[in-house]
């Protein structure tokens, strides 16, 4: 049985991680991510779904061996049939899941070549990714916070 939320195509929107020479151990790494989604007003079972990755040291102070940002988007297709009061969260739920995975991905394939090695995105709660859910409201607060 296939989910309602079929991923159509996924790319890069814009990448940009930086190698940092770094003394002695290694800083801690802090992952932050942001996501929005639009409806395509004349396919309204498309949407597009944009997801920001950041990585920053956990603290000011502090070399990181990486810093950087990866942009996401994906298109989706919510089944037609799917309850229109369910489908953003659907949406931003199964979205970001599916995008967050591919840019995890991505980061560690290109610092597996870096010279301080691979970094792997750490697991989030796929309700973070969800506007009403009081983890996404914390995530993006902190998201902000950082810009």
């Amino acid at each position: 049985m296939h989910s309602p939320i079929q991923l159509v195509d996924h790319k890069i929107y814009r990448i940009n991680l930086d190698t940092r020479q770094v003394s002695g151990e290694n800083s801690e790494l802090k992952f932050s991510h942001a996501i929005s989604s639009e409806r395509n007003p004349d396919h309204p079972n498309l949407w597009l779904v944009r997801l920001d990755v950041q990585i920053k040291p956990a603290a000011k102070a502090e070399a990181a061996p990486y810093l950087g940002e990866v942009a996401m988007i994906g298109i989706f297709r919510l089944d037609p049939e799917f309850p229109e009061e369910q489908a953003e969260r659907m949406v931003y739920f199964n979205g970001g899941s599916i995008l967050y995975g591919a840019v995890r991905e991505l980061i560690c394939s290109i610092t597996s070549r870096g010279i301080h090695g691979p970094i792997l995105l750490p697991t989030v709660n796929a309700d973070s990714f969800v506007p009403e859910s009081e983890e996404h409201a914390a995530q993006e607060k902190k998201h902000r916070a950082t810009k």
